[in-house]
């Protein structure tokens, strides 16, 4: 199955090679596409080596739109900078995609931190995604490329566009939670503190899904990674 990587990026010339690096040697993809919100630092020349660089003034959500508008794969794969893939993750969303009543789905999450913390929190966002058929980007959603252009993609947000799009994806089928974990940076929860972060992230997804537009939402949230 031929699967197209799309990466977010802004300023993440310190992980976004050895990211790339990492997803292409476990995930092997038809093509890479790395959306750049306009990085001030090293990332385009660190991430060209690995894929084709798209580059411009759009949101975060617009610009998945464009780079997915581009895409010739299979399966679209939207992967943070700074989240790693495991090994068989290519076979794990073939596998789950021969269903062709499942139209997506996500990954379990864990943290680059061993922990106490680190892992409640994992363990609390794994429960909410079983219990509540519910993803955030850090999960790595894959989804069917028609399905995506369906329902609309991304709203042009650049925050909480990956939770506002699910209710949409479900409506074409089911959205499925791989048992393969994918590791994500805690670099945001190291400096702003894990009780912070944790709180501003659930007041968003609750003004989120009471129809607070991404716009609003990114005041409160700060800048995207």
């Amino acid at each position: 199955m031929k699967i197209s990587l799309i990466v977010p990026a802004y300023n993440e010339e310190r992980v976004i090679a050895a990211s790339l690096a990492q997803a292409r040697a476990v995930l092997a993809p038809h093509e890479v596409l790395i959306v750049d919100a306009q990085s001030t630092d090293g990332t385009v020349a660190a991430a060209s080596p690995y894929g084709r660089v798209l580059t411009g003034r759009l949101n975060r959500g617009a610009g998945l739109n464009q780079a997915a508008a581009q895409a010739s794969g299979e399966v679209l794969l939207f992967l943070h900078a700074d989240t790693a893939l495991p090994a068989g993750a290519a076979t794990a969303i073939e596998q789950a995609l021969r269903d062709p009543r499942v139209v997506g789905g996500a990954f379990r999450l864990r943290f680059d931190d061993s922990g106490w913390k680190a892992r409640a929190v994992a363990r609390s966002v794994n429960l909410r995604s079983v219990l509540l058929n519910s993803f955030f980007g850090d999960q790595a959603l894959f989804v069917r490329p028609e399905v995506f252009a369906r329902c609309g993609g991304y709203r042009d947000w650049s925050v909480m566009e990956d939770l506002e799009i699910l209710s949409r994806l479900r409506r074409h089928g089911r959205l499925v939670l791989l048992a393969l974990e994918v590791t994500t940076s805690a670099r945001r929860h190291r400096t702003n503190g894990w009780l912070k972060t944790i709180t501003t992230i659930w007041a968003l997804t609750l003004l989120a899904r009471v129809g607070v537009p991404g716009q609003v939402l990114r005041r409160l949230y700060g800048p995207q990674r």
